[in-house]
């Protein structure tokens, strides 16, 4: 008997202890990474990694609705580090692929981005983790930052002050780094008057740390107006590529615009005197004496009541060491004041910037009495008339003469 409740008491010890046993068995884990491989395969500092990575089912028994997160640690960027797989069957291979960016300061060294898989396996939900090296590399690396040009059109004798920030993106401390200002096209700096050195340099640039450049240079009173190319560069000791920026500058002259003359003639006169009622052109000269082209050039002229006609005159553009004319046709009324008339005389136009400028002048002129009438000439034309009269009727008379005989 006592054996029988032994072999009873034993048995139901087994029972529950299997049953114990099963309710905490953990999960049978089944995914593991089975390869991986990047781009770039050199991987730098600042450069975006693209992560191929194959999932692989070792089990006999297929695992479903995948969730895979990459954890890329402090020094990477995420861009695309979550994906899903439906189902992996037993042994099968996967492959996703992940997107991350390597930090500008990150130190060179191997990395083991951590692989977190989460997928169902029966009834239960298993969390697998794979480890996924990458190896970043030294590298020595600028980059220029923040160029500033006080003024991208200045006028000739303006100073221009140019600025730019040179940052260490490497994954190293930068030597005898140098930044240097150039002028494209050209071993000079041409007419340009150059105000500072054009080559900076400090002795380092740790880290991620940035150090700012300036320069100085102004365009001379020689130099012709017109676009112009400039380059600057950053560069350091062990630096296989040299970091620029290009930038350009439009250099302006100033117009110098002015009333070079004034001038008149008379209609069907060679004789300047004008008199009541004379019908006569007045011409204005402009000279552009300057470096630049103005435009929509306009002459405007304001008269006392005496004199009429056209008052705006439209020249259009003057180039630089050029001229041109306005004509104004203008009649003297036949009661015109005896005496001098003043034309006032306005020329507006725009500069090299599209400002709208004037410069004003004025003209004098004397207008005289018109003659009076000669009483005699009435006379004198029928004294005339009466001797044609008296000569053609006398041929008359000697033509019917010749005929009788």
């Amino acid at each position: 008997m006592k054996k029988v409740q032994f072999l009873l008491f034993a048995l139901s010890f087994i029972v529950v202890f299997s049953m114990c046993s099963a309710a905490v068995a953990p999960a049978f884990y089944q995914l593991q990474v089975a390869s991986h491989s990047y781009k770039p395969s050199t991987v730098y500092a600042g450069n975006e990694v693209s992560i191929a990575v194959s999932v692989y089912n070792k089990s006999t028994v297929t695992a479903r609705d995948i969730k895979l997160k990459l954890f890329a640690g402090d020094y990477f960027k995420n861009l695309d580090v979550e994906k899903s797989i439906d189902k992996i069957f037993s042994k099968e291979t996967r492959t996703v692929a992940f997107r991350v960016k390597a930090a500008d300061n990150i130190p060179a060294g191997t990395y083991n981005l951590s692989l977190q898989m989460i997928y169902n396996n029966g009834s239960d939900t298993v969390i697998d983790y794979g480890t996924v090296p990458i190896v970043v590399s030294e590298i020595y690396r600028l980059s220029l930052e923040n160029l500033s040009v006080s003024d991208f059109y200045p006028h000739v004798g303006e100073t221009v002050l140019i600025k730019a920030d040179v940052k260490n993106t490497g994954s190293i401390e930068a030597r005898n780094v140098s930044t240097e200002l150039s002028l494209l096209g050209s071993t000079d700096f041409g007419k340009f008057i150059v105000l500072s050195d054009t080559v900076k340099e400090i002795e380092t640039l740790g880290v991620g740390k940035t150090a700012m450049f300036q320069f100085k240079l102004k365009p001379s009173e020689k130099i012709e107006p017109g676009v112009f190319s400039f380059k600057l560069a950053a560069k350091c000791l062990d630096c296989a590529e040299t970091a620029s920026e290009k930038f350009a500058l439009h250099v302006y002259g100033y117009p110098e615009l002015f009333i070079s003359g004034v001038d008149y003639s008379v209609k069907r006169r060679e004789t300047k005197n004008l008199i009541q009622g004379d019908t006569f052109s007045l011409s204005v000269q402009l000279d552009n004496a300057g470096k630049e082209e103005v435009k929509k050039t306009r002459i405007d002229i304001t008269t006392d009541a005496d004199i009429l006609g056209t008052k705006k005159s439209y020249v259009g553009s003057i180039d630089a060491d050029d001229s041109s004319a306005g004509l104004f046709d203008l009649d003297i009324s036949p009661n015109a004041k005896v005496g001098y008339h003043t034309v006032g005389i306005t020329v507006s136009y725009l500069d090299e910037l599209g400002r709208e400028k004037k410069i004003q002048d004025s003209f004098k002129f004397y207008v005289s009495k018109k003659p009076a009438p000669n009483p005699y000439i009435p006379f004198i034309l029928v004294i005339v008339i009466l001797v044609l009269v008296y000569f053609i009727i006398k041929m008359i008379f000697r033509q019917l003469a010749i005929r009788k005989m």
